[in-house]
């Protein structure tokens, strides 16, 4: 059976502007072809950035583009947030969350990342900070228990770093949307791609499925 990977990053403004889309499409093929999300792990470490008025004005001058293409809204609480010298944009906490959720809620998985995604962007809360997952944990009946037992264990980040071994051999960029069959894995998307066009697109892929 074909599968749709979708890997994305929580900090990637263009995984956060393509949110809408990709919620559509698992909507609308739920029933049809089988959905994967993989967290791609895109700042690390030593390579994950501060705050400060570097990451400022690279967001600010990057930024306007991603909103103007996706329509997705980049909030004065998250451009203050680029500024913030204590806070480092790492994937790991975002990304440790969103494995959790997804081992124990996969059906979840996508609106909690959209959560997620809205309380950077739109609300300028740090990822770091458990308290910022709360909301959307409840909202979405999680048991916030577990997460707070589970979320940074020794045990989640090692699947997390796992999961981002799996994604770089997969993409080497976000978000990027792939067509895994038994004999070949194809690249649908790499970037932003248009909603309609895609449902076009995966339409036809499952109207050939059928036939075959």
């Amino acid at each position: 059976m074909k599968k749709l990977i979708y890997i994305l990053d929580v900090h990637c403004g263009w995984c956060y502007g393509n949110s809408e889309n990709i919620n559509e499409i698992a909507n609308t093929f739920k029933d049809k072809i089988e959905i994967e999300v993989k967290v791609g792990g895109m700042w690390l470490g030593n390579n994950a950035p501060s705050g400060g008025e570097g990451l400022h004005q690279f967001i600010k001058t990057h930024s306007p583009q991603m909103e103007s293409v996706t329509g997705a809204y980049v909030s004065p609480e998250f451009m203050e947030l680029t500024k913030d010298a204590s806070y480092t944009f790492s994937s790991l906490e975002p990304s440790c969350a969103i494995v959790f959720v997804k081992e124990l809620y996969p059906e979840k998985t996508m609106h909690f990342i959209k959560e997620v995604q809205k309380s950077i962007f739109a609300e300028g809360k740090r990822l770091d900070l458990i308290e910022n997952y709360l909301p959307a944990l409840e909202r979405l009946a999680i048991d916030i228990s577990a997460f707070k037992e589970n979320w940074m264990s020794e045990k989640n980040i090692e699947k997390t770093l796992n999961e981002f071994s799996k994604a770089k051999e997969l993409a080497s960029g976000f978000p990027t949307l792939l067509l895994k069959t038994e004999e070949t894995t194809q690249v649908l998307a790499s970037g932003y791609f248009d909603k309609s066009q895609m449902v076009a697109n995966l339409n036809l892929i499952v109207a050939t499925e059928k036939k075959a």
